[in-house]
């Protein structure tokens, strides 16, 4: 055992000696004052010991828990805080989790290097710097180094990066020819320019990071004024006179002789610095004066105010650099930012009019992760505790003296605190400091009386009228979308400043989107029940099909149960009898249920009559509830998905208020009926032989993402109309992949018993993945799932293949008539250009959309073993697309992730509980 951990040792000592020295720029040194007092969590403590091998404590043994004592942070000195940062947010966890540090370590430097430089080093242009902002008294202290940032021997070691060096090309042939534009602009690059890497080494040794950047700043006339270093790595948009340079120079504190080795590395690819590129946008959004808030950007000049609902709606751009097929591109998009008029403190006032005994519970329901914007620094900070015993009166140190809020407050922007009892609200941040491996965790206190509330609440979303108003603002069309693109590049080029800062590393904006050629695929054929066929028309919407004729594959109810209050017995009188003149129109037959009518509206009466009352053979229970309470709903798909395990379908008694709609509404609540009971609606042709397609979603829950949900749905059938569906609940620290390939065996051996044999092909539909786990599927999610095919049969090795569905992107697409743009029709595909380099990607337009502008879905191939041609998987991504039984239309992902993501949803926000096996083959969760 001690060998092995000695070797682990060493793989993470040879590797961290490599990596350069976390820190941060010096732009924000009066950090406390831009919004509150900041309160230090972590230590500043300069004594750093080795940190020694301790035993752990938690779930695993043997390897789990070595690997755990050596990746744990070194422990805090006497005297300080540990730093109490959050458990990283992968999907994996458990061994995994520590196998993906590893890797993390061991990545070749070239990469990692260039991103942490541009992430915690300055990007200059003359005075200019984009940095970290950093406690004042971080940057003040001496701050030892831990390890040698410049070894007296050359080592460092340039490996080849693990991209691939030639461009992944796979664009298909089928469908009409459609001329697209998109929202990404070109940057060119000076032919001249590029991304130079140079180590710089110093002699005698310099411990302070910034004492080295002061050293590089004295020699302008060498390096010029654009550059990024982060103490050990010095990038350059153009390279200097010598490879090798021997520079003597002084140090800035005390003037001691200084001798700087500079030495060329390589000439790096634009695809290894998308990180610098975004940062050197960043700064051009401050240059514009744009009020950064997360990712985007707004402009407070533009607001837009709502009055009648006391709401202001910022405008503003989201914006994302990378290396794409058709080169460097900036993606641009323009985002708006609602935020109310009424303060926090205004807020808790109406809390408090309610006159409840859980006040302060109610304050903190409704406030935390909560966003909030201070106007007096147009920054926003997210709501992360109430701090009932702090007020504005409380004191903290602020230089040599106590102070308090509302002398803060006056003293640094004139505003004069009101309430002097209001409680304080707390935000946790890290920051970055310099000669910290990891950040410091910061605590930040807010008055309500100076916060704002940002988004909208659930009343609001619930509100017809204020959504519609919103959207009048927030809804643009696609011609107002590229003026809106246009006029910020035209900005930017006018703007000295900011054209400065691009043009110093060689990079212009073209202010036009690029003009392409892409393709619309067919519309497809309805099958309903009876043999019937029909297009589905250029607005994809078959509503009409559906609900005229018969089901697929209907499943007569012969047993139910309704269940409703007293006070709705006339609604359920009135439901009944049109389900028996409606249900003959889709060829269901349907009994007489039996009734049982409860006294009152509560939650344990309906939960009691379902657990006595239920008699055995039962199929589906229809409950008919006076309005909507997620309490009570909760309860009820608990019992019924786990101790009493029966599809069922709650009704909103509300909703049938209207005799004219109730026709059409009863028609889908017999569509759903019929799905629960393991009926199906429609289908379409997907020409594919011994194939299963699965798809896979994952529910996180609160803020807190203690618990996770993972959904697996597998196709059963030739038609791939009847599924079978599987949840998982983990905790924070268990393994993802446990659940899913358990999901996948239970899955494949549900295939086998209703077909007698086992798929060759599985196509796996996986939703919910970032750009930043993209690598943790590759390497290690499929592999998994290959091993959980082997336990089915050991020589079972079905070709897979594995496409990431991206949904959350900022991508659009226009089509060019004669009006102008307007949004790509449905099935249309743009698989170049715009697509990722080194990736096997397309971009999918599912639906139509006729209000707004449509947002395509992003498809990444990541594995391939069947060898299908572009044509075949995007035919069948468009195809899957027409079968979520819940919309007779077509959705924006394959009907398999959708069906995983409502099954993640239900168990995890209402069930909390494994499903009952007995309802996996039926769709009981829609």
């Amino acid at each position: 055992m001690s060998k092995r951990i000695d070797f682990l040792r060493s793989i993470i000592d040879s590797s961290s000696a490599s990596s350069s020295v976390d820190g941060s720029g010096s732009q924000e040194h009066s950090a406390n004052r831009d919004s509150g007092y900041r309160t230090e969590l972590s230590s500043n403590t300069d004594d750093q010991q080795q940190q020694q091998l301790q035993p752990v404590a938690g779930p695993g043994r043997g390897r789990a828990r070595a690997l755990a004592a050596l990746l744990a942070p070194p422990k805090p000195t006497d005297g300080s805080l540990p730093l109490t940062a959050a458990m990283p947010n992968l999907t994996i966890g458990g061994r995994g989790r520590f196998l993906q540090k590893l890797l993390n370590k061991e990545q070749p430097p070239i990469g990692p290097v260039a991103s942490k430089t541009s992430d915690s080093g300055s990007v200059s242009c003359g005075s200019s710097e984009i940095g970290a902002s950093v406690a004042p008294e971080a940057l003040h202290k001496p701050q030892p180094a831990q390890t040698p940032i410049a070894p007296k021997e050359d080592t460092f070691v340039l490996r080849e990066p693990k991209e691939p060096k030639e461009r992944v090309r796979c664009t298909g042939t089928s469908g009409t020819s459609l001329q697209v534009m998109s929202n990404f602009m070109e940057l060119t690059c000076s032919k001249d320019r590029g991304i130079f890497l140079y180590t710089v080494d110093f002699e005698p040794d310099i411990d302070s990071k910034r004492a080295r950047q002061q050293c590089i700043d004295r020699h302008s006339e060498i390096f010029g004024k654009a550059y990024t270093f982060d103490g050990r790595i010095l990038l350059l948009p153009k390279s200097i006179s010598q490879e090798r340079m021997i520079i003597p120079t002084k140090l800035p504190t005390d003037g001691t002789p200084v001798q700087m080795t500079v030495v060329f590395r390589v000439q790096q690819r634009m695809s290894q610095n998308v990180m610098l590129y975004n940062k050197l946008f960043r700064r051009v959004m401050y240059i514009l004066q744009l009020s950064e808030m997360g990712r985007k950007h707004y402009d407070p000049t533009q607001a837009r105010i709502v009055p009648q609902h006391k709401l202001e709606i910022w405008p503003g751009f989201v914006t994302a650099v990378d290396e794409y097929d058709g080169g460097l591109m900036l993606n641009l998009d323009v985002t708006h930012r609602v935020l109310m008029q009424t303060t926090v403190y205004a807020h808790m006032k109406t809390i408090a009019l309610c006159r409840d005994a859980q006040f302060r519970d109610n304050v903190v329901k409704a406030l935390l992760g909560s966003v909030v914007l201070t106007r007096y620094n147009k920054k926003t900070y997210r709501i992360d505790d109430v701090l009932f015993d702090l007020n504005p009166m409380s004191t903290f140190r602020y230089g040599e003296r106590d102070i308090t809020y509302v002398e803060y407050y006056k003293q640094q922007y004139g505003l004069d605190i009101h309430d002097h009892q209001q409680p304080l609200l707390l935000n946790r941040t890290e920051r970055k400091v310099a000669n910290k491996e990891k950040p410091q965790e910061l605590a930040i206190c807010l008055v309500p009386e100076l916060c704002y509330l940002t988004g909208l609440t659930d009343d609001m979303r619930k509100d017809y009228k204020v959504m519609r108003d919103i959207a009048t603002y927030t809804r643009i069309t696609p011609n107002q979308r590229l003026l809106a693109m246009q006029k910020f590049c035209e900005n930017v080029n006018k703007n000295e400043a900011a054209r400065s800062l691009l043009a110093s590393w060689g990079l212009e904006l073209k202010t036009t989107p690029k003009v392409m050629s892409g393709r619309q695929l067919q519309i497809e054929n309805i099958t309903s029940g009876g043999g019937t066929v029909g297009s589905a028309g250029p607005n994809v919407d078959f509503t009409r099909q559906v609900t005229n004729n018969p089901m697929l594959e209907v499943v007569h109810i012969r047993k139910w149960t309704l269940v409703y209050t007293q006070r709705d017995e006339r609604t359920a009188l009135a439901l009944m009898d049109c389900i028996k003149r409606t249900c003959k129109l889709l060829g269901m037959e349907i009994a007489q249920p039996q009734i049982e009518i409860l006294p009152q509206d509560s939650t344990q009466l309906y939960v009691q009559t379902l657990r006595t009352r239920i008699q055995p053979g039962t199929q589906i229970v229809l409950l008919l509830c006076p309005t909507s309470r997620d309490d009570r709903y909760a309860a009820i798909k608990r019992l019924l998905c786990t101790e009493v395990p029966i599809p069922s379908q709650v009704v909103n008694a509300r909703t049938l208020a209207n005799d004219k709609r109730n026709r059409s509404i009863v028609l889908k609540i017999l569509l759903q009926m019929n799905c629960k009971l393991g009926g199906t609606l429609w289908s379409v042709n997907i020409p594919l032989k011994e194939t299963m397609i699965c798809g896979i979603d994952t529910y996180h829950e609160g803020l807190k993402r203690t618990n996770s949900v993972s959904a697996f749905v597998g196709s059963l059938d030739a038609s791939f109309t009847h599924w079978y569906s599987r949840a998982t609940i983990q905790e924070r620290k268990e393994e993802l992949l446990n659940g899913m390939c358990v999901s996948l065996e239970k899955t494949l051996q549900a295939y086998r018993r209703r077909n007698c044999t086992l798929p060759q092909k599985i196509i796996i539909f996986r939703d919910g993945v970032s750009d930043s786990m993209m690598n943790v599927c590759e390497e290690y999610e499929i592999p998994q799932l290959e091993e959980a095919c082997k336990k089915i049969a050991p020589d079972y090795a079905p070709k897979i293949t594995f496409i990431v569905v991206q949904k959350r992107i900022i991508t659009r697409l226009f089509s060019m008539g004669g009006d102008g743009l307007g949004n790509a029709p449905a099935g249309s595909v743009l698989d170049h250009t715009v697509t990722r380099r080194y990736k096997y990607d397309f971009f999918l337009v599912a639906q139509a959309v006729q209000m707004g502008t449509v947002t395509p879905t992003h498809y990444i191939v990541l594995r391939d073993d069947a060898q299908f041609s572009p044509d075949v998987l995007q035919r069948l991504s468009y195809k899957m697309c027409y079968m979520y039984y819940n919309w007779p239309g077509t959705i924006r992902v394959p009907a398999c992730c959708q069906y995983a993501h409502k099954l993640a949803y239900l168990v995890g926000q209402s069930v909390k509980r494994m499903p009952a096996e007995t309802l996996n083959d039926k769709l009981f969760y829609l």
